[in-house]
């Protein structure tokens, strides 16, 4: 009864999210997405359809139908056509976490680390494109270099995160500076909004994300401490973008230019722009 009422006000609060048009559900053009928190609240389950539903209508103009359904702690998502629903699935269950952090380089290394250099003979220095990344390794050689820095001491102002792994290419790793306070630089929550653009006479496009006015002078400050080192945008616990800081930026935008595709863009601005998932979720197969 209690678990009735409650959906019952969620319905009232956030109203049915639906978006499109309703059509019979077919398998290949729906996504079934289950909670993995257990019995998560009406509430959470209707905040969480919002959120998706705000990403996919960023993303693509697509129509789709968004359907929470409060018995199941699950979110049925449909669309007009048949499509490849892979990156859809994952725009839909990112939990969103954005983070930004400044970066310690190889050569600060040997000051965080307290024992030997064995970290070097797990990891490949000589491709790492700049010098943000101390090292790259094969999907398999991770959890090597993991082990040892587990094992080792680690100065409390550090802390070590993976790129995005993509089909047969290497990992990078990246040594963040943590603050005073042991966290994040900024995070998703300083961020006004997320932008994009073409570049001119180009395929590529550019991002510019524009932090609130009440964090505008934490970025200044820390782009005039990181000229020529690199700003670490980190979502859910992943490193996706090093930008390098080429002079102080006092109003507050942090611009990235890239050989980003339009996709790319869509998917980083799609997330960044409304908020992180309040509980986790996984697509039902």
């Amino acid at each position: 009864m209690k678990k009735l009422l409650y959906a019952l006000i969620a319905i009232f609060i956030f109203g049915i999210v639906a978006i499109g048009h309703t059509q019979k559900a077919d398998v290949k053009n729906r996504i079934l997405i289950q909670s993995v928190d257990s019995n998560i609240s009406s509430v959470l389950l209707y905040q969480s359809a919002q959120i998706m539903a705000d990403r996919l209508k960023d993303f693509s103009s697509e129509k789709f139908d968004i359907t929470p359904i409060p018995e199941k702690d699950q979110i049925q998502v449909t669309f007009s056509d048949n499509r490849d629903l892979q990156l859809i699935e994952s725009l839909l269950v990112q939990k969103g976490a954005l983070a930004f952090y400044e970066t310690y380089n190889r050569s600060d290394i040997k000051e965080l680390l307290t024992v030997d250099d064995q970290l070097y003979s797990l990891i490949d220095t000589s491709n790492t494109g700049h010098s943000a990344a101390i090292g790259c390794t094969s999907v398999t050689g991770v959890e090597k270099v993991n082990d040892y820095l587990s094992s080792t001491g680690i100065n409390p102002y550090c802390k070590f995160v993976w790129s995005r792994s993509a089909e047969n290419s290497d990992v990078c790793l990246y040594a963040l500076r943590l603050s005073n306070e042991g966290g994040a630089l900024l995070t998703g929550t300083d961020v006004e909004s997320i932008a994009f653009d073409q570049e001119k006479a180009s395929t590529s496009y550019n991002i510019k994300i524009r932090f609130a006015a009440s964090s505008a002078e934490v970025w200044s400050l820390a782009t005039k401490r990181s000229l020529n080192q690199a700003i670490a945008i980190v979502l859910d616990e992943t490193v996706i973008y090093t930008p390098v800081v080429r002079s102080a930026i006092d109003d507050g935008i942090c611009s990235i230019t890239g050989n980003f595709t339009e996709t790319q863009v869509r998917y980083f601005a799609a997330i960044g722009n409304n908020g992180e998932l309040p509980v986790n979720f996984e697509i039902v197969k």
